[in-house]
């Protein structure tokens, strides 16, 4: 399977994402939601989640890849390109195993701009002290998150789109990125934190809460790895009904 894979490289991110909010975080054609039950390949109970949420019928097929096997390819396509180069292992994985059927494929990367104008790409930190200093690193400062999507037709073209969300955070300190871990265990998220807990937007919510000022984006299920009214474009373009039908899609 050969598409394009954009990219940001020398252009960076733009500070801000299309502010078009869907309040109810669900796609934004109704007709996604259509068809037989479409293959997530992902073993993201979120992602999941958020499809059951919307309605959408999915079977859930968690693709064997190691999701850091790429990360040297970040200076080379941007985080945006890889984001969409680790979807689309995703699916190309599952693929042979649902031949004529929809497969759905995401990553999110998150990334914070360093001085030098690399990138700093966000991890899973399983212990403590390193999802502190990641937390704290990102304390006062703008941070993205990119999410590639894949949607593998019955024929097997992808249908591809990049969603993007700025998150800013507001300035806290070291001890209440130690509490917010302590509470929280946020070990299973890039950017050591979960907008799903909540309290990370709520100033009083407690130790270790308000650590998000705004999020910007097209939509809040983005944060969560699956952009919903993107997903929905591009389930629409794979069964035929969309604007781009036949060729890769990218946004």
């Amino acid at each position: 399977m050969s598409v394009p894979v954009p990219h940001s490289r020398a252009v960076g991110l733009p500070d801000t994402a299309p502010d078009r909010p869907d309040a109810d975080g669900r796609a934004s054609d109704r007709s996604a939601v259509a068809g037989p039950p479409i293959v997530l390949a992902s073993g993201s109970r979120y992602r999941a989640q958020l499809l059951a949420d919307a309605g959408i019928p999915v079977e859930v097929m968690a693709p064997e890849v190691d999701e850091r096997a790429l990360d040297h390819r970040l200076d080379a396509v941007g985080p945006d390109g890889l984001a969409v180069e680790l979807a689309l292992l995703k699916a190309a994985a599952v693929a042979p195993r649902c031949v004529g059927r929809i497969v759905v494929a995401a990553d999110q990367v998150g990334v914070l701009a360093e001085p030098s104008g690399r990138w700093r790409m966000l991890t899973q930190k399983s212990e403590p002290a390193a999802a502190v200093e990641q937390l704290t690193a990102l304390s006062g400062r703008r941070h993205h998150l990119l999410n590639g999507v894949v949607v593998l037709d019955a024929a097997g073209d992808a249908h591809i789109g990049i969603d993007v969300q700025v998150v800013q955070m507001r300035r806290y300190g070291r001890t209440a990125a130690e509490s917010y871990v302590e509470r929280f265990e946020p070990f299973d998220t890039s950017g050591s934190y979960r907008l799903e807990d909540g309290e990370a937007l709520e100033r009083d919510a407690g130790p270790g809460s308000a650590l998000v000022e705004w999020v910007r984006g097209e939509n809040p299920s983005g944060v969560l790895g699956l952009p919903l009214p993107l997903l929905g474009r591009l389930l629409d373009d794979a069964r035929g009904r969309g604007p781009t039908h036949g060729r890769p899609r990218s946004g």
